[in-house]
């Protein structure tokens, strides 16, 4: 079995490894901090789970959520963070993951989670009341996905990189969000974006 854990705080990324090596004992675990090369690592080798940090720099859970749900990766997903309010809570379940978990939970509640995804339940088991079926419709999902990338300061050959399309694909992409968001360069866009609540605020 293969888990990958993603999480841009080494400490915790290598606490988290020892506790979950200590349930699985024959388990291979590898630690990204660069949410980019474990996007790589994920499109060579498929882990049996993904046990991902929310808020990292650059690339976001979120947004790392997204690459994986338009690639067709059907991994399970874990999301460990410190911060899992209500809104939090509902944006992961909506973006594709299993499950949701405080880092402030114990080693009990970590081997729960994980038995629970790799069994194919969500966990908690009322994750799934968080789905809901209102969706923003001024924009696309893969749109949603490069305006989060853009609002981390990738550029449009990053992108392409990252989500595995042309340059040209992007700059179609990006030339049709300005023109629903009535906009004309990137800072625009993403301060509409802002605006309107497509993206949060730094």
């Amino acid at each position: 079995m293969i888990i990958f854990i993603i999480d841009d705080h080494q400490m915790f990324a290598e606490a988290m490894r020892t506790v979950v090596q200590g349930f699985f004992n024959d388990s291979q675990i590898d630690i990204f901090t660069d949410p980019k090369k474990a996007l790589e690592s994920i499109d060579r080798i498929q882990p049996d789970l993904i046990i991902l940090d929310l808020e990292m720099i650059g690339i976001t859970g979120l947004i790392m959520l997204d690459i994986l749900s338009q690639n067709r990766q059907n991994i399970p997903i874990l999301i460990c963070s410190g911060n899992l309010n209500e809104h939090n809570k509902q944006r992961v379940i909506n973006a594709g993951a299993k499950g949701f978990l405080s880092k402030t939970e114990g080693m009990q509640q970590i081997r729960e989670a994980i038995e629970a995804l790799l069994a194919g339940k969500t966990y908690p088991k009322e994750a799934c009341q968080y789905l809901s079926e209102t969706q923003t419709s001024l924009l696309s999902n893969r749109q949603r996905i490069i305006l989060g990338l853009m609002q981390s300061g990738l550029s449009n050959s990053e992108m392409a990189e990252a989500l595995y399309v042309s340059t040209n694909t992007i700059k179609t992409h990006v030339r049709l969000m300005y023109n629903s968001l009535d906009v004309n360069s990137r800072i625009a866009c993403i301060n509409k974006a802002r605006e309107l609540g497509l993206i949060d605020p730094i």
